[in-house]
C-alpha cells in the first residue's frame, strides 16, 4: 500500500502544475502495476504544506510507504530547460527512507524520469515486473510538453459548476490543439463537456463538441481508458445512454481496474442500471483506495440516502463535511439525509453550520436550484435569495424563474408565483427546441404550467418528459422524473394520480421517504387522504 505525496515545487509558481503532473504520472504508472494499491491523489492533496509528519500521514492514508520528492526547474539559454527529481520512498510506520535518487534531464525527457522513478520504487519494493508492465511503464501520454502542461492545468480544475467546467475544457481545447494525438486530453475535454452539457443549460452545440471530443479520445486512446471513460460520460450525461455508458465503462475498468475516478462513475452507472449492491461495493472500493476523497465519500452517502441505510449516509455525509465544510453538494446531500429522516430541525442546523468562507448567497441559491429544496430555507434565508439576481442561478432564467415560483407559491404570493412560472416556461420552451429530447427539461416545464394553471398542457408536458426516461432505463434520474410528475398532478388537483406514481416511488431507492412526507410542503394537500396516510406509516 502506497501514497504518492504532491511534490515539493522549488520552481516557482508558473511551473506548480508540472510538478503536480509529475507526481500523477507517476502515481497513474505505479497503479498499473502488479502488486501495489495506491492511494488516489485526491485524498493525497490535502497533505501539500502540511504540518503533519510522515509517520501520521502514513497512519491517516493507512499504507506501508510514501513516496514524496522535490522538483526543481532551470531554464537554459535554449528555452527548453531542465528539471531535476529527488524522490524518496519512506516507509510509513517509522518515516525513514528506503530509498532516494536523483534524476537530472531536460523538460522534453521528463516523461523517461516519470517512468524512471515507478521501475526505480518497483524494485526497492522487491516487485518484479514483466515485458508487458515495462512497456506500460515506457508509455508517455504525450510527446509535446506545452500540451502535457496545459492538460495538468485544466485537470487542476476540479469543480464541476459551469463556469469552471468551461475553464477546464478550455484547457483540454488548448493541449489537443497542440497535440491532436493526446488521449487524456480527449477523453477530459469529453468528460468536461459533457458533465457542462448535464449541470448548465442544455446546448447542442456543447453536445456535439462533447462527441466530438469522446470520438477523437477512442480513436487516438487504443485500448486505454481515456478514451472509454470520456464516451461512458458523454453516453450518461448527454444521450441519456445508459446501457451504452456501462458497456463503455467496463472497458475503461479493464484498463484501468484501480482507478478511483473510473471506480465512482462505473458506480453510477451500475445505481441508474438499479444494480445498487454492485454500485455500493464499487463505491466502497473507491473510497479505500480515496480514503480522505470528498467525492467518494460523497458517492457511498448518495447510494445510502437512495436505499435508506440512514446510519451509514451521516456517518459518509460527515467524513464529506470534515473533509470539506464549504462544500455546497456535501452540505445539501448531508441536509437531506436528515430530511430522509424526518427531521427538518437537523437539516436547518447543517445550513446554518456552514463556515463563514462559504458565500451565504450562493449557498442558498444552490438550496433553491438543486433538488428543490426552497422549502428547507427559513423565512430570512428566502428572503435573501429573492433578492438574488439570475446571475446567481448559473444565469439561467428558467432556473431562476422556476426557484422564485416555487418559493412565492410557498410564502402565499400567487401572482407573483404565477408571474416567475411564465418567466420559466417561456425559458424552458426555448431550451427544448434546442434539446427536444430532454427529459428533464419537459418535466420542469410540466410543473412551470401546474403553477400556471393550464392542467391539461402541464400533465401532457410532464408524462412526455418521464416516458423519455422511465425508471426502467434509468434509476436514479428517472426517479426524480416520476417525483416531479407527482408533483405536477398534486398542484392540478389530481391527487389520485398523484399517488398512483407516488406509491411505487416509494419502493424505489430513492430519497423520499415517509419521513420526508411528513416535512415537505409539497405533499401538504395529500395529508388526510387514505392512501397518503397509509404511505407516512
Amino acid at each position: 500500500r502506497l501514497a504518492v505525496l504532491p511534490f515539493e515545487n522549488r520552481g516557482g509558481e508558473e511551473v506548480g502544475c508540472f510538478a503536480d503532473g509529475i507526481a500523477d504520472e507517476g502515481r497513474g504508472k505505479l497503479t498499473g502495476l502488479p502488486g501495489f494499491r495506491v492511494t488516489a491523489r485526491s485524498s493525497t492533496d490535502q497533505y501539500r504544506r502540511t504540518s503533519k509528519g510522515l509517520k501520521e500521514i502514513g497512519s491517516d492514508l493507512s499504507v506501508d510507504y510514501l513516496l514524496t520528492a522535490t522538483v526543481r526547474w532551470a531554464h537554459t539559454p535554449d528555452g527548453k530547460g531542465r528539471v531535476q527529481v529527488v524522490p524518496e520512498l519512506i516507509q510509513a510506520r517509522t518515516g525513514e527512507a528506503t530509498w532516494q535518487q536523483t534524476f537530472d534531464a531536460d523538460v522534453t525527457d521528463v516523461f523517461q524520469v516519470q517512468s524512471a522513478i515507478a521501475s526505480k520504487v518497483a524494485a526497492a519494493l522487491g516487485v518484479a515486473l514483466g515485458k508487458a508492465d515495462e512497456q506500460r511503464l515506457a508509455e508517455r501520454p504525450t510527446e509535446n510538453v506545452a500540451a502535457y502542461d496545459l492538460y495538468l492545468k485544466g485537470r487542476a480544475l476540479s469543480a464541476n459548476d459551469p463556469a469552471t467546467l468551461k475553464a477546464r475544457a478550455g484547457y483540454y481545447e488548448q493541449a489537443v490543439a497542440l497535440d491532436p494525438q493526446f488521449a487524456l486530453a480527449w477523453g477530459g475535454l469529453a468528460e468536461a463537456l459533457s458533465n457542462l452539457y448535464s449541470t448548465g443549460t442544455p446546448d447542442p452545440e456543447v453536445a456535439a463538441r462533447a462527441r466530438a471530443a469522446a470520438d477523437r479520445g477512442l480513436a487516438v486512446g487504443k485500448d486505454g481508458p481515456a478514451g472509454h471513460w470520456g464516451m461512458a460520460r458523454y453516453r450518461m450525461s448527454v444521450l441519456k445512454d445508459v446501457a451504452g455508458a456501462e458497456a463503455e465503462m467496463a472497458l475503461a475498468l479493464r484498463a484501468a481496474p484501480n482507478d478511483p475516478d473510473m471506480l465512482r462513475l462505473a458506480s453510477g452507472i451500475e445505481a441508474s442500471l438499479a444494480r445498487w449492491d454492485d454500485a455500493i461495493a464499487h463505491a466502497e472500493r473507491a473510497r479505500r483506495l480515496d480514503p480522505r476523497s470528498v467525492p467518494a465519500a460523497g458517492a457511498l452517502r448518495d447510494l445510502y440516502l437512495r436505499t435508506r441505510v440512514y446510519d451509514k449516509a451521516l456517518a459518509a455525509g460527515n467524513d464529506a463535511l470534515a473533509l470539506a465544510p464549504a462544500d455546497p453538494t456535501a452540505i445539501e446531500f448531508q441536509a437531506m439525509v436528515h430530511l430522509a429522516r424526518g427531521d427538518l430541525a437537523s437539516a436547518r442546523a447543517t445550513i446554518d453550520n456552514a463556515p463563514g468562507s462559504m458565500a451565504r448567497p450562493a449557498l442558498l441559491a444552490y438550496f433553491g436550484t438543486y433538488n428543490d429544496l426552497y422549502w428547507v430555507l427559513t423565512t430570512e434565508q428566502q428572503d435573501m435569495m429573492l433578492r438574488l439576481p439570475p446571475s446567481a442561478f448559473f444565469d439561467d432564467p428558467a432556473a431562476w424563474g422556476s426557484v422564485f415560483m416555487q418559493t412565492y407559491w410557498l410564502r402565499g404570493d400567487k401572482a407573483k408565483a404565477r408571474a416567475y412560472a411564465d418567466t420559466a416556461r417561456v425559458a424552458l420552451e426555448t431550451q427544448i427546441r434546442d434539446a427536444p429530447q430532454d427529459p428533464q427539461l419537459h418535466v420542469l416545464r410540466g410543473l412551470a404550467l401546474a403553477y400556471l394553471g393550464q392542467k391539461a398542457q402541464a400533465i401532457a408536458a410532464g408524462e412526455r418528459g418521464a416516458s423519455l426516461l422511465p425508471l426502467s432505463r434509468d434509476a436514479t434520474t428517472g426517479a426524480y422524473l416520476q417525483h416531479q410528475l407527482v408533483r405536477i398532478y398534486i398542484m392540478v388537483g389530481e391527487p389520485e394520480e398523484a399517488l398512483d406514481r407516488l406509491e411505487p416511488l416509494l419502493q424505489e431507492p430513492y430519497f423520499l421517504s415517509p419521513g420526508w412526507l411528513r416535512i415537505d410542503p409539497t405533499f401538504e394537500p395529500l395529508k388526510g387522504n387514505p392512501r397518503f396516510e397509509a404511505l407516512l406509516k
